[in-house]
């Protein structure tokens, strides 16, 4: 069974080598730099940056990280906006329905912010933005935004193009 977790501190090391396992997976050339511990420690230590893990226990206790996605907070002067990044399942474990379940977590984590925060209390927008890029070329992930209730706002223009979507999260649904 997938269980979704977020990587805290105290998971940074342990984490490390499967985060950089990863990150190459979402570079259209295959290549990434290597995250350092240092990197990684700053990422977690951001009250508003979350990072989760899709992660399979197996049957001998060992865990096996699927997958990941992250999502930050962060205010500017009329709101609250959210993003997410680096979504990503291990290409051997694709196909199973994993990026949905990491998906809709990250969804219900901005939902469960903008409930925290009272944004329709506090804020003149009674909603939270939640934005995502993907690039064209991940034909199945961009079918996954759409079906999640994602609007597409923006569409690839050049080499180095993504889509951008958008979602308006608001606290009571």
């Amino acid at each position: 069974m997938v269980e979704i977790k977020r990587i805290g501190p105290a998971d940074a090391r342990r984490a490390l080598a499967t985060i950089n396992r990863l990150l190459p997976q979402l570079s259209p050339s295959g290549k990434a730099v290597p995250l350092t511990i240092e990197e990684l420690n700053e990422c977690l230590g951001n009250q508003n940056f979350y990072l989760f893990v899709a992660r399979e226990t197996s049957g001998g206790g060992e865990q096996l990280l699927l997958g990941m996605g992250s999502i930050f907070f962060q205010r500017n002067l009329g709101r609250w906006i959210a993003e997410i990044h680096d979504i990503v399942v291990d290409k051997d474990h694709r196909g199973q329905g994993i990026g949905e379940i990491i998906v809709r977590h990250l969804i219900e984590n901005a939902r469960g912010f903008a409930r925290e925060h009272r944004l329709p209390v506090k804020l003149y927008y009674d909603h939270l933005f939640l934005g995502l890029t993907s690039r064209p070329s991940r034909v199945e992930a961009n079918k996954l935004y759409l079906k999640l209730g994602f609007v597409q706002v923006a569409e690839a223009k050049g080499e180095w193009g993504t889509n951008l979507y958008k979602m308006m999260i608001r606290p009571e649904e």
